[in-house]
């Protein structure tokens, strides 16, 4: 009776396996987060000791690591592996599964990985990766725990979840591909904007790599710092609605003039709100000119009444504007800048942030 019931649990357990993993396919388009989750309820359920994820580059005729797991993953993921060579290989060229119990009796076993890592592979399950009929790489597992051997029930599980791991593969693949190409459409227009002042030019790609110093150092997830660094490609997006008499005028900005400036942060929400993809960062946009004790613009928000990655862009293009030069002054020195920034601490700009900043800028100097 005993053994009836631990049966059913393991069943259920696999079975919830493939549920779980079917459910993340649909929630996240973060391949690293992904396969590290579903390998993870992979190792428990088949009690594995380490897994990974081959992607097949086809230029080189190699497979190389997407996912290494276990003790010497981050070894693993230094090699690459020729087609056809190994057990992964052979499974690559062939598209087939296969269970090997003992490698050292398999001469297809390429003893390189171990050599590289000091990991002693005993057994192996390799399962193809194929999406719309290509073989697009390899899943495995390694080394059943207490020296047991895997068995035909855990490669009929693996071979499930490679059918899905191969589909969420592909669908990241595509994602990045697209997200990649919006990011360069989204570039190629703020380039169009920077063009419109010669002293500017290159001013937003700046301003996205201070602002990401900012984000790295407080440690943001990946879809945050991607948020932020699309807030800062297009936080003056709105500059293409300013006159180049404007934004080009050597000497001091008439009253009415200054006023038209002060449009750029609304014009540029209003150009990226009608897009689904953008709406959410509006608020980092119209923003990132406020002042931290509230006599900002647009709005006259103060402390953290301004959006965080709003605080964090007004730090990185103040700094950007201080360090090049201008129609109305010459360019500072860094040193200089610093200065500015900590010397309105606190009054234009976040204090807390102003430290990260020039600590993490003067240490990667």
């Amino acid at each position: 009776m005993k053994s009836s019931v631990s049966n059913l649990q393991k069943k259920i357990k696999r079975l919830e396996t493939l549920f779980n993993t079917s459910m993340m396919f649909s929630s996240t388009l973060d391949i690293d987060e992904l396969l590290n989750i579903v390998l993870d309820k992979a190792e428990e359920v088949m009690d594995a000791e380490a897994s990974s994820v081959f992607r097949i580059d086809e230029e080189k005729d190699e497979l190389y690591f997407v996912t290494a797991r276990g003790a010497k993953g981050k070894e693993a993921k230094e090699i690459r592996v020729p087609m056809g060579k190994g057990i992964v290989g052979w499974v690559a060229k062939h598209g087939e599964p296969l269970l090997v119990a003992d490698v050292t009796k398999d001469p297809r076993w390429f003893k390189g990985v171990d050599k590289k890592t000091k990991f002693v592979t005993r057994s192996i399950i390799a399962v193809p990766l194929i999406a719309k009929g290509k073989i697009i790489g390899v899943a495995e597992v390694l080394n059943k725990r207490g020296n047991r051997k895997f068995n035909k029930v855990d490669m009929e599980l693996f071979a499930s979840l490679g059918h899905q791991i191969a589909i969420a593969v592909e669908n990241a693949s595509l994602y990045k591909e697209i997200d990649e190409m919006f990011l360069a459409s989204i570039r190629a227009i703020v380039e169009a904007v920077d063009a419109k002042d010669p002293y500017t030019r290159g001013h937003s790609g700046r301003v996205v790599d201070y602002s990401l110093v900012v984000g790295e150092a407080m440690k943001l997830g990946k879809d945050e710092m991607r948020r932020l660094e699309v807030s800062a490609i297009l936080h003056d997006v709105g500059k293409i609605g300013i006159p180049d008499r404007i934004l080009g005028k050597r000497g001091k900005l008439t009253v009415e003039e200054e006023n038209q400036m002060q449009r750029h942060p609304a014009l540029g929400s209003s150009i990226i709100e009608p897009i689904d993809k953008l709406k959410n960062l509006v608020p980092n946009i119209m923003h990132h000119h406020e002042r931290f004790d509230g006599k900002g613009y647009p709005d006259g928000l103060r402390g953290e009444e301004i959006p965080f990655f709003a605080r964090i862009i007004g730090i990185a293009d103040s700094f950007d504007a201080i360090t090049t030069d201008r129609p109305y002054r010459r360019r500072k020195t860094r040193r200089t800048a610093f200065n500015e920034l900590k010397k309105h601490s606190g009054t234009q700009f976040d204090p807390k942030l102003v430290t990260i900043f020039v600590r993490e800028s003067q240490t990667n100097t």
